[in-house]
């Protein structure tokens, strides 16, 4: 994604002009953003060109988190590609996932979730998102089938998950008949 920083100030009358001139080129589309929200009070004498100029200084703060934030997501989210071709992931259902994720890139459901969780690292990532989504998935099966599956997440042992007909004896799954 890329991002203009070019501001055209020929065209801004002789107020916004005069602003501008108070600021290097680097921080203008930073004044445009402050001046959307307070060039009436700026203009007014309602606020200070001190409190503007902390304004200006903050947004471009505030900016550069964001690309420094979005450049390790971005680094999380292409370290999960990784992942999967060294092999951490073994089940084919997870690949295919993530990898699906992956295709769709920035838009994908993955890196939305990456933006908007505190994960450390690109497993963190991978592995979060496998359970949010398989969680998300029994949440609506319980509000769509109107059944309580707590006693599904509580079952740890991998042979309950077997599809042997003694390993799928061992416990009642039917959501129904508690």
């Amino acid at each position: 994604m890329t991002v203009s920083t070019k501001v055209e100030i020929t065209t801004k009358n002789a107020f916004e002009q005069s602003v501008y001139a108070q600021f290097p080129t680097s921080l203008h589309k930073h004044v445009e953003h402050e001046l959307f929200y307070n060039r009436y009070n700026l203009e007014r004498g309602e606020m200070t060109m001190q409190e503007f100029e902390a304004g200006v200084l903050d947004t471009a703060s505030w900016w550069d988190e964001e690309l420094a934030k979005r450049a390790n997501d971005k680094v999380i989210f292409d370290g999960i590609q990784a992942l999967i071709d060294q092999g951490t992931f073994e089940d084919a259902s997870q690949v295919g996932e993530l990898t699906h994720e992956l295709e769709w890139g920035e838009e994908s459901l993955l890196a939305r979730f990456i933006c908007f969780q505190p994960v450390k690292n690109s497993l963190d990532a991978a592995v979060s998102f496998l359970v949010w989504k398989h969680m998300k998935a029994i949440v609506e099966l319980e509000e769509a089938f109107n059944v309580n599956l707590d006693h599904a997440r509580s079952l740890k042992g991998c042979e309950l998950y077997g599809t042997s007909e003694s390993a799928m004896t061992l416990i009642n799954f039917s959501v129904m008949s508690k």
